[in-house]
């Protein structure tokens, strides 16, 4: 009975996991023991241009922008609090340039 309600838990997380990696797909997928400068290579647009896609998207003030993992995938995390005092995260794909996801933070 255990190895059945164990079983099915973990096809439940394993489920949800991917459900999760489906929504925010980038272009360079980092490994755990992937080395800086390899991620870096990789980048091709400068951070300025995804500060200037992000403040396009979301009219505020940036307090924060860094390059970072997220999901699995190397992206730009732009942080804005809006004209509306909310603060929203903009994640930008750091090869296409695209808009990856928008989230308010809580």
């Amino acid at each position: 009975m255990k190895k059945i309600i164990l079983s099915t838990l973990t096809l439940g997380v394993l489920l949800s996991t991917s459900a999760i990696a489906e929504d925010f797909k980038g272009s360079i997928e980092i490994g755990i023991f992937q080395s800086d400068d390899s991620k870096l290579s990789k980048v091709k647009i400068p951070m300025v241009k995804a500060i200037a896609i992000a403040t396009n998207k979301v009219k505020g003030k940036v307090t924060k922008a860094e390059l970072e993992t997220e999901d699995g995938y190397l992206v730009y995390k732009i942080e804005i609090v809006s004209s509306k005092d909310k603060e929203i995260e903009v994640y930008i794909d750091p090869v296409t340039a695209k808009i990856l996801k928008t989230e308010e933070d809580d």
